[in-house]
């Protein structure tokens, strides 16, 4: 079954970027119109939806949630690191989350929606394999101390989920604000801390059709056993290559297709068919 749904990530809302705040309240306005008119129900909004820092975090969370309001669909909200300049209780309260992650069903389509600052360089792990999740920030040169990794309880659910999936019969996108793969990112921008145990849980699993994430601005993407891993332009980078404001992303059983604001074809993603 196709289903189409909006993207767009790393808003920085209130960066002081060059075109100013007045120039990106316009275009997140001309991006709600863009899916209004494209009929789409649904948004990923993959995390940075603010810029900060924490002084300043309130007001811009203020400030963008009454604009993305206006939207007549539900825009579903992933944390990212910028994110927590606001405090997560705050976040959560303004993007109306019970948990910082959670699954989104969309007819035969299972998105599952993680939280790669779980773990940070303030939290207390509870448990010794967090703590060791945590030091890993310490002794891997792309682990920035401005990302975060994913703990032990949200990794089983995770993997229950994928299990859940596959059970269904489901078709599943994962989406991380933090890059779960070295291709698409670089060391100076990082990466999920511990991506290698996330990713291997990820795709081991046949139901995964696509790995979706933000963070890096310029965009990437690579391939895992026959899975893409695709990390979105940001919107606070728009005005530069790759020029990417927001778009759709168009998902069926075996193709796969990310179009720009101006219904440009950015990425065909082909589903590898000799996999299981």
């Amino acid at each position: 079954m196709r289903q189409r749904i909006g993207i767009i990530t790393d808003i920085h809302f209130g960066s002081g970027e060059e075109h100013g705040m007045k120039s990106a309240e316009q275009d997140l306005i001309r991006c709600l119109g863009f899916w209004h008119r494209e009929g789409i129900d649904h948004v990923l909004q993959m995390g940075d939806l603010i810029d900060g820092p924490p002084a300043e975090a309130a007001g811009q969370l203020d400030r963008v949630t009454a604009l993305l309001e206006s939207f007549s669909g539900t825009i579903h909200h992933l944390v990212g690191n910028h994110c927590l300049d606001a405090g997560l209780p705050r976040l959560m309260a303004s993007a109306s989350l019970s948990s910082p992650f959670y699954n989104v069903r969309l007819g035969s389509w299972r998105f599952i929606m993680l939280n790669g600052m779980d773990i940070t360089t303030s939290s207390r792990p509870e448990t010794a394999a967090d703590q060791k999740r945590m030091a890993l920030f310490t002794s891997d040169s792309w682990a920035q101390p401005y990302c975060g990794a994913i703990g032990g309880h949200q990794l089983s659910w995770l993997g229950a989920e994928l299990g859940a999936a596959a059970a269904a019969a489901e078709d599943v996108v994962v989406c991380c604000h933090l890059p779960l793969a070295p291709g698409t990112t670089d060391e100076h921008h990082g990466i999920l801390w511990n991506h290698r145990e996330a990713a291997d849980i990820i795709l081991r699993h046949p139901a995964v059709r696509l790995v979706l994430g933000g963070h890096y601005h310029r965009g990437g993407i690579t391939w895992r056993n026959g899975i893409p891993m695709l990390t979105l332009p940001g919107f606070v980078k728009r005005h530069t290559p790759p020029c990417f404001t927001c778009g759709i992303i168009e998902l069926e059983e075996s193709l796969i297709t990310v179009y720009d604001e101006q219904l440009q074809i950015r990425q065909l993603l082909h589903r590898n068919q000799s996999r299981p």
